[in-house]
């Protein structure tokens, strides 16, 4: 019986082992010792770069001796297709004397995995870079191949680095999950990052340093990420990282002209897939961080001139709206709180939907004592929001004139069908008349025609508002309406929409059409004459920096422009309003 029971557990245990090794077994999909004259030559034909003996334990390598930082990495082309789908880890024995960090961070010593998708995206995938003297280590990366991969190249090799490298026993094998993949457990990451100096500006040609860094709870820790880099001279790049837990990712960039120079680092899990995970108001949002720095931004001008007939174009606008009697088509109570009576309104426009908004009344407010307060909403079909300062009359106003307070089905029908992608139309946005922020800028003109007929304006103060799309609604009103006093705005968008043709950050916008020249948000500026507060980010990719300063130095009065580190259009997680760095331009009167 006990033999029996011996026996049993000895092919038991016999068995766990076998499982045990075949889950620890990875496919060895390519693999190259260079200890033949046929695999160095797969990457190199020249026989200076082939040691017959001084690979690992004496066998054949490649060695790359470099007295001047210069000269490129070597490459062998795989077939694409047998990887495609497959997430995979490239890895390799490297040896080091005396190799000196290049001039360009993005240089240096390879090991990575190069890739083209047949839709033109390309992506690096490196290793970790080592620099110094050094023995025989081992370095890896590790990459999910598309499944329309074109071309699939493994890079080893210095690129335009000084020092002796030695590179032996390549391998590509089938790669498992990671155990943070395999957990999920990103609740407590954020990634992080500074510049070498706080004013993020440069001079022109001069090197950028970005740093970034990764934090679980607070502390330093390694992980894979994604870089984009995007800069206002057309270029852009995206490549996979390793991010170290003792020293950050360091990316070293120039820009030779006026603009800016973006890079945003996004955290990927186990299958190199951007990690999610819900913000404060629970919206997922892709764990990353993102700075830019800038070259002589004061001497940025527009891309493309504004349209001669821009004054002529919106006097006919404006005569067109006028000739529409101003009525009230509805204004009931909509709710009273402690500050002030608050009501639903709608207004007779031009165009098939009326002015639509809600307005806030201070209670026991007399005529005559009150400043307007007009707002404008981003982005966005959804009802008005209620703004109750108890400091003015208050107007939020729907920038599609649709019901308010409505259930979110009939804004979710509406989001899917009439107003999808509003605005994005190429065909309407070639002339100026067709483009949809036409009515749109109709529809806050009368708001404010009605507010200043209200009795409890003070005859006096106009103060406009907004962010993003909203801030572009408050800048033409206050370049369309002389009255307004004072226009304070933040992330505004559709600024310099004509910088595209000059290679500048995209952002998001429509493609550029001409009759948008009559919508550019820099146009609007230059008739503004009231003082103007901007608030805006340099890491905001859907509003970028370039067209922000532009706005700005298009500001003929009074004017002020923070920007901000570290802040997108979308807060990062992680990010700091009152901790992030920020660039201040004043003109003196500026309020």
């Amino acid at each position: 019986m006990k033999m029996r029971l011996f026996a049993t557990r000895l092919m038991l245990g016999a068995m766990f082992l076998l499982g045990c090794a075949a889950l620890s077994a990875q496919e060895v999909l390519w693999k190259n010792s260079f200890d033949t004259r046929e695999e160095r030559e797969k990457f190199t034909r020249n026989g200076s770069c082939h040691d017959l003996t001084g690979g690992v334990d004496g066998s054949g390598c490649l060695v790359f001796q470099r007295t001047l930082p210069e000269g490129n990495a070597v490459t062998y082309e795989l077939d694409a297709k047998a990887f495609r789908g497959k997430r995979v880890t490239l890895s390799g024995m490297l040896k080091a004397k005396d190799l000196q960090v290049p001039e360009n961070r993005h240089w240096g010593p390879k090991l990575a995995l190069y890739y083209r998708t047949a839709a033109g995206r390309e992506n690096w995938i490196e290793s970790a870079k080592e620099y110094g003297s050094y023995d025989w280590k081992k370095l890896s990366c590790t990459a999910t191949i598309p499944a329309d991969a074109e071309k699939l190249q493994v890079v080893t090799g210095p690129q335009r680095t000084a020092g002796t490298l030695w590179v032996d026993e390549l391998e590509i094998v089938e790669a498992a999950p990671s155990a943070a993949a395999q957990s999920g457990r990103y609740e407590n990451h954020i990634v992080t990052g500074w510049l070498d100096r706080e004013s993020a500006e440069y001079r022109a040609g001069e090197p950028m340093h970005f740093y970034f860094r990764l934090l679980d709870g607070g502390l330093p820790v390694k992980g894979r990420v994604r870089v984009v880099l995007a800069a206002d001279d057309g270029r852009k790049q995206t490549w996979d990282a390793a991010i170290s837990e003792k020293e950050p990712l360091h990316i070293t960039t120039f820009l030779n002209q006026p603009g800016f120079v973006m890079a945003r680092v996004v955290l990927l899990d186990g299958e190199d897939r951007p990690v999610k995970r819900a913000n404060a108001n629970g919206a997922l949002r892709d764990i990353q961080y993102g700075l830019a720095g800038g070259v002589e931004p004061e001497a940025l001008r527009q891309g493309e001139p504004e349209p001669e007939d821009f004054d002529a174009f919106w006097r006919e606008r404006k005569r067109r709206l006028a000739d529409i009697p101003l009525r009230v088509l509805e204004k009931k109570p909509f709710r009273t709180t402690e500050k002030s009576e608050i009501f639903d309104v709608k207004l007779s426009c031009v165009g098939k939907r009326p002015v639509s908004g809600y307005l806030a009344i201070p209670k026991g407010a007399k005529p005559g004592t009150l400043p307007i307060r007009m707002h404008y909403d981003g982005y966005s079909v959804r009802s008005a929001q209620v703004v109750d300062s108890g400091r003015g009359i208050d107007f939020f106003v729907n920038p599609h004139g649709i019901e308010n307070g409505r259930e979110e089905s009939y804004y979710a029908e509406l989001a899917k069908g009439e107003l999808s992608g509003y605005g994005f139309d190429n065909e309407k946005n070639r002339t100026g008349d067709d483009s949809y922020f036409n009515v749109m800028i109709l529809r806050d003109l009368r708001a404010l025609e009605y507010a200043k007929m209200l009795p409890e304006w003070n005859g006096r103060d106009i103060e406009v508002h907004g962010g993003s799309q909203g801030a572009f609604q408050a800048l033409a009103v206050a370049a369309l309406n002389s009255d307004v006093t004072s226009c304070e705005i933040n992330i505004p968008w559709f600024c310099d929409l004509g910088g595209v043709l000059r290679g500048r950050v995209r952002g998001w916008r429509p493609d550029y059409q001409p009759g948008l020249g009559y919508y550019d948000t820099v146009n609007f500026a230059r008739r503004v004459r009231c003082p103007v507060a901007v608030t805006a980010g340099l890491s905001d990719w859907v509003c970028p920096p370039s067209g922000v300063m532009v706005l700005y130095n298009n500001l003929p009065g009074p004017k002020r422009l923070t920007l901000k580190q570290g802040l997108d259009h979308a807060v990062y997680l992680g990010y700091d309003h009152a901790k992030a760095a920020r660039r201040e331009f004043r003109h003196p009167a500026a309020p």
